[in-house]
């Protein structure tokens, strides 16, 4: 089902518009007055699935009232916030991202350029080198896509002209070198293979000796169990390694948060976010790390280790939610 809200000087008016452009099979779900008019939301199952549409391309500027201008409530605004909570992000947060985008009101009509306003007020944006300044360690829960992101993070840097070592932190026994390996053919003599934390100390020091950097793939960490968390936090303190979360746009925004929040408390400050390209609602996890205080890295786009990351931008971020972005523009800078 897609869903639109259009606004208009009467009911009947708006009625005209939504059967005109949605036609005759178009369901009213809601309508109410506001200053100057109506607004009235409709939805069909004929326009396709998983797109937020655009409200209409104006907004409504003032109500005079005894000779006071008075800001009316505007339909863009009411669009960035319906597009978040649509995809799953929770009212308070889609309403202070529509709300801090108000001001671009006045220079554009276009709902993206107003989330991305809101966004950049939000989050911010930190954006992985290609040969990071420290080595990286990429933590993250069960599934959520840490082995195809350190595949990713290598293979970027080699398109970068530079290199990055591997590491299958293999602690756990589950064949983390061969998942790489899989994944990795064409740097298959850069990969190596951890099996106890020892091994991985003497690892890392050998590699900074030969003035190497590492991405570790970490085992898969539960954030709601304390044991798990407290062994990360024992490693971050005695590892020399920045902690970057992987985390998936999947799942529910609660959890989510819960799990970002944890991550947050064991020293991460940045995450990459994995999955966007299997992912219908994806405002659960911008959510989750803006109120974390975690930094967007990358965004997964596509499944693909060559070109699977992009670096994270509010614009993109906005578009990605209002599902406008073009090929092009999601995967500008991927590697």
């Amino acid at each position: 089902m897609r869903m639109k809200m259009f606004a208009a000087e009467s009911l009947e008016a708006a009625k005209a518009m939504i059967f005109a452009e949605m036609g005759e099979d178009a369901i009213i779900l809601s309508e109410r007055e506001v200053p100057g008019g109506v607004e009235v939301r409709a939805a069909t199952d004929k326009l396709g699935g998983g797109m937020v549409p655009s409200e209409p391309r104006f907004v409504t500027r003032l109500n005079r009232t005894n000779g006071a201008p008075r800001p009316q409530e505007n339909p863009l605004r009411n669009r960035v916030r319906d597009a978040l909570t649509w995809h799953g992000a929770p009212l308070r947060f889609a309403e202070r991202v529509a709300d801090a985008g108000i001001p671009v009101c006045a220079k554009s009509s276009d709902p993206t350029d107003i989330m991305a306003a809101g966004l950049d007020a939000m989050i911010s944006c930190d954006p992985i080198a290609a040969r990071p300044r420290r080595d990286i360690l990429l933590v993250g829960p069960p599934g959520h896509g840490r082995t195809a992101t350190a595949a990713k993070l290598t293979r970027r840097a080699a398109v970068a002209d530079t290199r990055i070592l591997p590491v299958a932190a293999d602690l756990d026994a589950t064949a983390g070198g061969a998942q790489l390996a899989a994944y990795l053919e064409l740097e298959q003599d850069q990969i190596r293979v951890a099996r106890t934390p020892d091994d991985l100390f003497n690892m890392l020091r050998t590699a900074r000796e030969d003035g190497e950097r590492c991405v570790i793939d970490l085992p898969a960490i539960v954030p709601f169990d304390q044991e798990d968390m407290a062994s990360l936090k024992d490693l971050i303190a005695v590892i020399d390694a920045e902690p970057v979360l992987v985390i998936s746009a999947e799942g529910h925004p609660e959890d989510l948060a819960d799990a970002a929040r944890a991550f947050a408390d064991a020293g991460v400050k940045r995450a990459i976010i994995s999955k966007l390209d299997v992912t219908r609602r994806r405002g659960g996890v911008v959510a989750a790390l803006a109120s974390a205080g975690i930094s967007f890295a990358h965004l997964g786009v596509t499944p693909f280790i060559g070109g699977g990351l992009v670096p994270a931008t509010p614009a993109r971020l906005s578009k990605i939610l209002l599902e406008e972005a073009s090929v092009d523009f999601a995967l500008r800078g991927a590697a």
